[in-house]
């Protein structure tokens, strides 16, 4: 009777852990994978994402008040970078960019957990120098397949920094290149074109 009642005990054992097994199984198989934001951008949404930062960089370019345009040259010469931002190495850091711009940002990408890079991409004083860049918002390193959208902005000659601790009678072909060197104040866009025109920067939108 002993054993009968041994291997009943044992029967059950297994029959529950049986039970057990084929619950987890069918529970992994249940699991739904979401697209993953803020790291990887689902293939499926990569086309939304750069029409809306296109959408976001065109509006912000004809705003009315802190284009595109006032946002590039919105430089503190005490600062060494954007006004108000945290170094020149990260420009606003983690922080959106002043005005219209930064709120379309955060409300289109950050509120629905993407992260996205800012830059002002330059062509150097000469051709042989390439393009070089100004950090605006530095969110961390995008993933492989982050969407990009850029716009073009034209600076002239006759154009002004739009910092507060600017002087509004300098103008941009007046200003030095070199950060070390007080001497004429200092913009890191240099006169790179003939003629009126100062430089064509590119805004640069980076999403993941």
């Amino acid at each position: 009777m002993l054993g009968n009642r041994a291997q009943g005990f044992t029967l059950e054992g297994v029959g529950a852990a049986l039970i057990l097994l084929g619950a987890l199984l069918f529970a992994t198989q249940s699991l739904v994978t979401l697209p993953t934001t803020g790291g990887a951008v689902d293939a499926s949404s990569e086309g939304d994402l750069g029409q809306q930062a296109d959408d976001i960089l065109v509006t912000a370019a004809h705003a009315e008040e802190n284009d595109l345009s006032t946002l590039v040259r919105n430089f503190s010469q005490s600062q060494q970078t954007f006004a108000g931002a945290v170094n020149p190495q990260i420009g606003y850091g983690p922080d959106p960019p002043p005005g219209d711009f930064g709120v379309m940002l955060n409300g289109t990408f950050t509120q629905r957990d993407y992260f996205y890079n800012v830059a002002v991409i330059y062509q150097g004083r000469n051709a042989s120098d390439g393009q070089q860049r100004v950090p605006m918002v530095d969110r961390g390193d995008p993933s492989e397949n982050a969407v990009v959208a850029e716009y073009a902005v034209t600076l002239y000659d006759n154009q002004t920094l739009t910092a507060a601790d600017a002087s509004p009678n300098v103008e941009l072909w007046e200003y030095d290149t070199n950060a070390t060197n007080n001497e004429d104040g200092y913009y890191p866009v240099p006169n790179a074109v003939e003629g009126p025109v100062y430089n064509v920067v590119e805004v640069r939108v980076v999403v993941w």
